[in-house]
């Protein structure tokens, strides 16, 4: 049976591992703005991993969050699954990047004059965000990320 992956909460300064984390197929959120003294029970409320690079965190009462060191963020993947012995299970490009809902297929006729023309033209295969309605498609940035996720694993691999 396949276990159930682990879901994320990160503090504000952790933004841009959030969202590299939904790329590689992850649930994870980020802490609303102007809660960061309700951090901690944001993520108990809503059955989640705390993530956060702040040191004094791991003093506060209740469960504890995990304690990121690298301002690298790649590194604090490998840091982030080291921390939580889980094993990694990479689903790229099934998450919005924007809002962290999971992304659902879309025929080209169904996004038509909603994506730029020559778009329309080039490809073929669209996906969309149900919550925020985002459109997604394997342009130029595509194999950039995909080149990206391979170094992210290849790293967790040597660890």
């Amino acid at each position: 049976m396949k276990q159930k992956k682990r879901s994320f909460l990160f503090d504000r300064m952790l933004g841009k591992l959030c969202v590299k984390m939904r790329l590689v197929g992850y649930d994870a959120a980020l802490n609303p703005e102007g809660e960061s003294g309700r951090f901690l029970l944001n993520a108990a409320k809503e059955g989640r991993c705390a993530v956060t690079r702040a040191r004094n965190m791991g003093d506060r009462p209740g469960p504890k969050p995990v304690i990121l060191i690298s301002d690298d963020v790649n590194e604090q993947i490998v840091e982030l699954f080291a921390a939580t012995g889980d094993t990694p299970g990479f689903e790229p490009f099934t998450r919005c990047l924007e809002c962290n809902a999971l992304l659902i297929e879309e025929p080209e006729e169904a996004v038509k004059g909603e994506v730029p023309p020559h778009v329309e033209k080039s490809f073929h295969r669209f996906h969309r965000c149900p919550s925020c309605r985002r459109i997604y498609w394997e342009g130029s940035h595509f194999q950039a990320m995909s080149k990206e996720i391979k170094e992210i694993a290849a790293k967790l691999k040597r660890r």
